[in-house]
């Protein structure tokens, strides 16, 4: 396995020298549940982040001002995750603010805070999210970064679909 290791970094770094980019962030790939790649940052460096998810939505209603998100997916540094979204949105601009936790495989979270934007074109309003990483457990703990959500929400089901862009710096 360290053989394979130094082979990949290798080939990173003979990449690197090619396209002419001194590197930014060293890294050392791995395989995640369902063959998603993982990327570890090493040294405190910011690494970009990427996935997918699906999700379920339940609207506020009078007795529950909160919007509650449900939905699995699969990210770099996360492998197969869950993510769980708490927010209230402001029906008059179609903007919203909370929080969300993301659960890795093995249990470690990354937590972030949340705002976001939505275009309605009746039944479908289409989601930008930023998420702000302030922190976590377990390999997460002193993480910081920023991730983009773009989502595809049908109001009639409350199912969305979405992917991630961003960067993570999980400090250490």
């Amino acid at each position: 396995m360290r053989y394979l290791q130094h082979v990949v970094l290798g080939l990173c770094v003979f990449a690197a020298a090619c396209a002419g980019e001194a590197p930014t962030a060293p890294t050392v790939a791995s395989s995640a549940t369902s063959g998603a790649a993982v990327t570890e940052a090493q040294g405190g460096s910011e690494v970009p982040f990427r996935g997918t998810f699906q999700a379920t939505e339940t609207f506020s209603t009078a007795d529950d001002p909160m919007n509650h998100l449900v939905g699995t997916g699969t990210a770099t540094h996360l492998g197969r995750f869950t993510l769980t979204s708490d927010f209230t949105v402001d029906q008059a601009t179609a903007m919203a603010v909370g929080t969300a936790v993301w659960t890795a495989a093995n249990g470690g979270q990354l937590f972030t805070t949340v705002t976001g934007q939505a275009v309605v074109t009746f039944p479908n309003a289409a989601i930008v999210e930023a998420h702000v990483i302030t922190g976590g457990t377990g390999r997460f703990a002193g993480a910081s970064g920023t991730l983009r959500v773009e989502r595809s929400l049908n109001l009639l089901t409350g199912v969305s679909s979405a992917s991630i862009t961003g960067t993570i710096n999980l400090g250490h």
